[in-house]
């Protein structure tokens, strides 16, 4: 059990030793770094708790095989999460390394998405559900077509082909996630946990557990407080500290480390099948799978921010300090637009898998705005410029998402509004 999961020796021991001895309880904290397993490890523990054997990798019992697809009925998904990055370095392995466990892999990624779709977590909220269907059969119809030569009839080029089809699909997929996990998802896995199992054990793992909404850590205080005896609950992190008290004292900690450059080259080479990448770390490599970085976006953002503000103080002036120190780092702003349209491909406007980048783009100027309002000398004048920033941001999201009006034009108006001051509507 837990051959799969490299650079991860003392979590897997532990959780191997606590499993052996019966002792696992029944709330566990996955802690770590981004990129360090911590997922991987929850569904291996998920397969290894249903077992009716001894839990080997490659177990050939029925419990093992629809684990190992991820199509199991014990296990719950629940969390934000990007997904891009994954589906995409499947693709790639694909093509580049056809063959059933690269099949495997763009399958399982392709799954872990969608099952964050399961009916029993809309539970109430079927109408939700409903607007995310029509793209959910459509990549459950593209996995079949993937599936490994021993179950599925294409070949690998048509499977590597269709692979690649996806990508698009499962980025609209992954806009229609809530960004941070609702109250009402708690609750209807709350019913579901309690529900008998299908086989041994139920596994519930909730990512980024320290992005609940306090109504969601609320609900899912209750639970943990009383958990079903069948069932095991999963919490990842990278942020432990943002975890409430109340929560962290029900849960028993496993620590996830930062791997070393020979752990990470074992992952990309033995996991992503390439060996050609000369990355030493797993995030720089898959880093190189979005289509424009986050780093690139808040770097953009950053001269986005100071062009219009450059902009605006040409024609208002500005006293408060942060304001004018960005101001003196400001270019034009037609020149910036340009270079952020270069940058992202048009916002993905090419590529449906790099849509995220325009409602990254607007997040990451705000935080810029947010940042200069907590900074030494920022006065009222800041905070009201970061106040305006935000509602043009808010109306220009809007209209992306609800009048799927192209990006780059509510780039250009977003920046007339907040340098001439005319309306948001």
């Amino acid at each position: 059990m837990f051959e799969n999961i490299l650079g991860q020796a003392e979590a897997c021991s532990c959780l191997r030793r606590d499993v052996e001895r019966d002792e696992l309880p029944g709330s566990l904290l996955f802690d770590g770094p981004p990129l360090s397993a911590k997922l991987s490890t929850a569904l291996e523990l998920a397969r290894v708790l249903s077992c009716e054997r001894e839990a080997a990798w490659n177990c050939a019992c029925p419990q093992c095989a629809r684990h190992r697809a991820l199509v199991h009925q014990d296990i719950m998904l629940v969390g934000p999460k990007s997904f891009r990055e994954e589906l995409a370095i499947g693709a790639r392995m694909m093509e580049t390394a056809p063959g059933s466990a690269s099949r495997y892999f763009f399958i399982r990624a392709a799954r872990k998405l969608v099952r964050r779709f399961d009916a029993d977590l809309y539970s109430g909220e079927e109408g939700r559900l409903a607007k995310a269907l029509p793209l959910v059969r459509s990549v459950l119809e593209g996995i079949d077509a993937c599936a490994p030569v021993e179950t599925g009839t294409h070949t690998d080029a048509a499977a590597a082909k269709e692979a690649s089809k996806l990508l698009g699909v499962c980025a609209k997929l992954e806009d229609m996630l809530p960004t941070a996990t609702p109250v009402f998802q708690i609750r209807s896995m709350e019913f579901w946990a309690r529900l008998k199992p299908y086989g041994r054990r139920k596994t519930i793992i909730i990512e980024h557990a320290d992005r609940m909404l306090d109504a969601s850590r609320n609900a899912l205080l209750k639970i943990l407080e009383e958990p079903p005896l069948h069932a095991v609950f999963v919490l990842t992190t990278s942020r432990r500290s943002a975890i409430i008290p109340t929560i962290l004292s029900r849960v028993r900690r496993y620590r996830f480390i930062q791997r070393s450059s020979t752990d990470a080259r074992s992952v990309i080479e033995r996991i992503f099948k390439d060996r050609e990448s000369t990355a030493d770390s797993v995030a720089s490599y898959v880093s190189a799978y979005r289509a424009a970085s986050t780093l690139a976006i808040a770097e953009f953002a950053r001269s986005y921010a100071a062009a219009i503000v450059a902009a605006a103080g040409t024609l208002r002036g500005f006293s408060d300090l942060p304001l004018i120190a960005l101001a003196e780092s400001g270019a034009s702003v037609r020149k910036v637009i340009a270079e952020v349209v270069a940058g992202t491909s048009n916002f993905g406007g090419g590529d449906e898998a790099s849509a995220w980048t325009f409602p990254a783009f607007l997040d990451e100027t705000g935080a810029v705005f947010v940042r200069l309002a907590r900074e030494k000398g920022a006065g009222l004048e800041t905070i009201r410029t970061a106040e305006l920033y935000a509602a043009l941001a808010r109306d220009a999201l809007l209209r992306y998402s609800s009048y799927n009006l192209q990006p780059v034009a509510l780039t250009e108006r977003l920046a007339d509004a907040f340098i001439y001051g005319t309306p948001t509507v």
